[in-house]
């Protein structure tokens, strides 16, 4: 018998560390979210630590720990969770994020933290077979300690507040939803003037861009802009129960990353049937097809010419979205994710 399946028969306590503060990490949110219903609705017990809107802990990690008695304890994030566990006697795992992959692990100031929690870890957590490669290369130690866990799409409740009503956008305009943290490594800027141009070029377009603001002074940058842009807004945070139907107003959802590890957006908007047009970078290659399941760009002008492609032919982003979702509905599948999970637990 797997080690696996012997994971699934025993009642496992798992403690989820997940980054701080809440309103500006959500996708960080979401995910321990959803590992923690996942494990629960299949009986094991779960506590998240970390998870405060002021960024504050709810009690000491020692005292959780010493509390709670878990059999392990999974850290999403290694620079602002698994640093926390360096030294800890118990069994604990981490799960990558892009931006630990993409941005930390090659800064010169947090690249040696982040390799030095890859290396004391149990077991690694990673999206895809490409981050796994890359990990090895640059860590040698994770050798033989890597799990490739794909995260799930979860179709969000599509109930909340129209986003077109409340906003006055009619419904002809095409719509483009921009949604993710504010910081230079989701590459937001990049699509400012792509609205001048589709507009240029005839197109009834309006953008919206959404997140929260993970770095102020990009975020103040970007906001000045765009009112320098017609038809770009930059609208703070929208709550979770909006975000559902926020993805079906769209007519596209934009990702202009210039890094991604499993970008939760495109996982949400293509659950939902949305046409997702995306930077060409790993972590989207390995969500999107090109041209199959959704659009990839190399350039702001490439960004403009996808999207005025979906523009000019509706029912082509129709077919996109059916596509996309079909796809997501068999390759990220939450009963998948949770198993992986329990495997690199029962390794651990």
């Amino acid at each position: 018998m797997s080690r696996g399946s012997d994971a699934e028969r025993r009642r496992v306590k798992v403690l989820l560390m997940t980054p701080s503060p809440t309103h500006q990490h959500l996708g960080g949110i979401a995910t321990v979210g959803r590992f923690r219903d996942g494990l629960q609705s299949r009986g094991h017990l779960c506590e998240v630590f970390g998870s405060t809107s002021e960024g504050g802990l709810k009690q000491s990690l020692e005292g959780t720990i010493g509390r709670f008695r878990p059999d392990i304890v999974h850290a999403h994030d290694a620079l602002r969770t698994g640093v926390h566990l360096l030294g800890l006697r118990s069994p604990w795992v981490v799960s990558l994020s892009g931006e630990d992959m993409h941005h930390d692990m090659l800064d010169e100031a947090r690249g040696a933290i982040v390799c030095e929690v890859v290396k004391r870890a149990q077991r690694v957590l990673v999206p895809n077979a490409e981050a796994g490669r890359v990990l090895e290369e640059r860590v040698p130690d994770a050798v033989g300690k890597i799990d490739v866990v794909a995260r799930a799409a979860v179709r969000l409740p599509t109930n909340g507040t129209d986003l077109r009503r409340s906003l006055g956008i009619p419904r002809q305009r095409f719509l483009v939803f921009l949604p993710g943290g504010i910081r230079p490594l989701k590459g937001q800027h990049r699509a400012l003037e792509v609205v001048g141009l589709l507009r240029g070029a005839g197109a009834d377009v309006e953008m919206i861009i959404a997140g929260p603001d993970q770095d102020t002074a990009y975020a103040d940058a970007l906001r000045a802009l765009s009112k320098q842009q017609p038809g770009v807004r930059v609208l703070p945070t929208l709550a979770h129960d909006r975000m559902g139907a926020a993805y079906l107003d769209a007519d596209v959802v934009l990702n202009t990353s210039l890094s991604e590890g499993a970008a939760p957006t495109i996982l949400e908007a293509g659950i939902l049937g949305r046409a997702v047009v995306a930077s060409d970078v790993p972590g989207n290659r390995e969500l999107l097809r090109h041209k199959d399941t959704g659009l990839l760009f190399e350039s702001e002008e490439d960004m403009a010419k996808q999207i005025l492609a979906l523009y000019r032919n509706r029912s082509a982003a129709g077919s996109l979205g059916v596509r996309i979702r079909e796809d997501f509905q068999r390759r990220f599948d939450v009963d998948r994710e949770i198993g992986g999970l329990l495997s690199a637990y029962a390794a651990a």
